[in-house]
């Protein structure tokens, strides 16, 4: 019966979902029911007092016949309002318009409650308005809430004054505190108080589950983050998630340093090798790469089946030369663990263990967003990008190739060897090459970020 039951609640939670994610219209109609609950609720004990005048010698029966119009008109206020919901829901599941009629009918139900117990001798205004702007804030968008603050605000205030001027009567309910020789009157705990207690303990109980709810999303959240974060740039990402759009959802052009890695025959390797244990091993390549590129604040663009593009330079920068260090650095350490890496594949069987090419050049290209308005790639373009590929396709397997606009950067830091200007695709004028002589140097930390 418990896993029934359990079962059952699972398969309701899935269709209605998170109440934070339904529409506008929806999230009113769930309001607008509260509110009209708590309005049948006095009207009832209104009527219920009206008929039995002699149970309740503290309330004001004069006021009784007025209280009982004005609960009337909100039953049928709330009534019209959820009907017009349901039938705009459909058609506009997210009309602004019916959240500030929401407003504006939650406002004037809370005021007239909190006018009619007292403002200042009774519980109801603080825990009404506060339960209301709390979900409100919580479900809606902050301008209608802000509105309704003040408004509530502002309601409250001029109608405590009004009383302290004698303009109106205050607590209009009642002829007396319903206390006789200090005791509380239990008709009191068993009509009007008791209706207020309920209501205080059903909305504390509300705004502890509207919380609870904001919470758990804040955990979707924070996983889903986590989630984007292993499919976009780590820099990317936290650029996503602290907001600052303007940095990425923009195109221009930038000095970069960009860097390509391919693993030699890696087709023929994929022909004679069972698919699990290439995938097996390919991961095993690829999360070391990245774990290096993480430890230089490389930006990662993409993995394009064996072959990695890497920049720096975007969308965090520091400085030309700095780029160009950890560039190299960063490909130096990658070469020195493919030697690791290679002997580990080679003690567990794997007969055509990997080796790479690296190449490494330093140009302008265009770094933004490009693609269509459903699927953007935050990426680099160019002919110092293709050269950099062009440079990886040109490299020795095990070795590093750079550019000469990169060598001119690192020269004094990094030893590299000549290899004369090379002829490559797309490109009208020879390259000027050098090679790197991988002896191991410091890491040096990036500064001056801008």
């Amino acid at each position: 019966m418990a896993d029934s039951s359990g079962s059952s609640f699972d398969r309701w939670s899935l269709r209605l979902g998170s109440l934070l994610e339904w529409s506008a219209v929806d999230k009113s109609i769930l309001g607008a029911s509260v509110f009209l609950a708590f309005t049948i609720l006095y009207w009832l004990v209104n009527i219920y007092l009206l008929q039995n005048p002699d149970v309740a010698p503290y309330v004001d029966r004069g006021y009784l016949p007025t209280g009982f119009k004005v609960q009337t008109g909100l039953l049928c206020a709330w009534g019209l309002f959820i009907a017009v919901c349901l039938i705009v829901r459909t058609r506009q599941p997210d009309n602004q318009l019916l959240v500030y009629a929401l407003m504006l009918l939650s406002s004037v139900e809370v005021l007239y409650g909190s006018y009619i117990f007292g403002f200042v001798t009774s519980p109801f205004f603080g825990v009404a308005a506060l339960a209301t702007i709390a979900t409100g804030y919580v479900w809606f968008e902050r301008r209608p809430m802000t509105v309704t603050a003040v408004a509530l605000g502002a309601g409250a205030v001029a109608l405590v004054l009004a009383e302290a001027l004698g303009m109106i009567r205050a607590a209009p309910l009642f002829s007396h505190i319903p206390l006789r020789d200090g005791v509380l009157a239990p008709s009191y705990l068993i009509t009007l108080g008791g209706v207020v207690l309920v209501m205080m303990l059903v909305l504390v109980l509300w705004v502890g589950f509207i919380i609870s709810e904001f919470h758990e999303r804040g955990a979707r959240l924070a996983e889903a983050n986590d989630i984007i974060s292993r499919y976009v740039a780590s820099q990317l990402a936290e650029q996503i998630r602290t907001g600052d759009y303007a940095a990425i959802d923009r195109r221009e052009r930038r000095k970069l340093t960009l860097f390509f890695s391919d693993i030699e025959g890696f087709a023929e390797t994929a022909d004679q090798t069972e698919p699990e244990d290439l995938a097996s091993v390919l991961n095993e390549y690829l999360v070391a790469m990245t774990e290096i590129g993480k430890r230089y604040e490389a930006t990662l663009d993409k993995f394009v089946g064996d072959a990695i593009m890497i920049f720096f330079g975007a969308p965090e920068a520091t400085n030309d030369r700095d780029h160009a260090l950890r560039a190299v650095r960063m490909a130096m350490d990658m070469q020195e663990c493919m030697e690791s890496l290679q002997d580990k594949w080679q003690r567990e069987g794997f007969e055509r263990p990997f080796r790479i090419r690296i190449g490494i050049n330093t140009g302008q290209a265009n770094i933004g967003n490009f693609g269509s308005p459903e699927r953007l790639d935050y990426t680099a373009i160019g002919r110092h990008v293709n050269l950099a590929a062009r440079l990886q396709a040109q490299c020795e397997p095990g070795k590093i190739l750079i550019s000469n606009a990169t060598w001119a950067l690192i020269q004094d830091d990094v030893p590299c060897t000549p290899k004369g200007a090379i002829q490559v695709k797309g490109f009208h004028q020879s390259i000027q090459v050098y090679e790197v002589d991988r002896r191991p140097t410091p890491v040096a930390s990036p500064s001056g970020r801008r």
